[in-house]
């Protein structure tokens, strides 16, 4: 890894939570992998033989449910780790592909499980890990449920940029590789009324809209938007 590569990891996310030590710990275990955009971290039902960090690029996580699926639901950005269903040995019940060319470490269970041998206490660490994408996942869920469809929308883009629930990941501007199909799945929105919604946002000077990407460019103001009386 770069210098860059370990700063972003220990500054942003789950390892700016984390004791000096384990952070050392667990990225000197840690190996690069390379993805070209559209290329598959892993799938629905695939063994969990690890968890992730992102470094650079983008990554979108797809659920299914018995309904429909996979679909996107949620934008991974450098800083932020994921994969925690292998601390219990089961099959990924989400799927992570490269948005754009995108560079991620690997740490894979059997080093996890070393790195714990060598110093039970540090499986606390581990565990903070699931209670950080825990949070993450409620606070998606809490935002679906605001009535204000402006203010769903304002929650759900600072949620994709990492600005919302959690340990924040962004500083400033954030691109997104994302389309208004893609928008208006996450908030239960028709795809009419989520173009509505950011040509008031960019009203606004909150985002600006472009083919199958969007930028915010004003993470504070789409804040004070989310917050104001409706």
């Amino acid at each position: 890894m770069t210098g860059e590569d370990t700063r972003i990891l220990k500054t942003a996310g789950w390892l700016s939570l984390c004791e000096p030590a384990f952070v050392d710990a667990v990225l000197g275990k840690t190996r690069i992998q390379v993805l070209e955009a559209g290329q598959h971290l892993y799938r629905p039902g695939d063994p969990s033989d690890g968890i992730y960090g992102l470094l650079s690029g983008a990554l979108a996580m797809s659920f299914v449910v018995p309904e429909s699926g996979p679909t996107v639901s949620h934008i991974i950005l450098p800083g932020a780790w994921f994969g925690e269903t292998a601390f219990a040995r089961k099959p990924r019940n989400t799927g992570v592909h490269a948005m754009r060319a995108t560079r991620a470490v690997v740490l894979p269970m059997r080093d996890i499980d070393a790195l714990v041998q060598e110093e039970p206490r540090r499986w606390t660490g581990f565990v903070q890990l699931a209670i950080l994408n825990g949070q993450l996942a409620m606070g998606a869920a809490y935002d679906l449920m605001l009535r204000n469809p402006l203010q769903r929308c304002a929650a759900t883009l600072l949620r994709l940029a990492g600005l919302r629930h959690g340990q924040p990941l962004a500083e400033g501007p954030v691109e997104l590789d994302i389309s208004q199909a893609d928008l208006a799945h996450m908030t239960n929105l028709s795809r009419n009324s989520v173009g509505a919604l950011l040509r008031v946002l960019r009203d606004q000077q909150c985002v600006d809209v472009d083919y199958r990407q969007l930028m915010i460019t004003n993470p504070g103001r789409l804040k004070t938007l989310l917050h104001a009386d409706m």
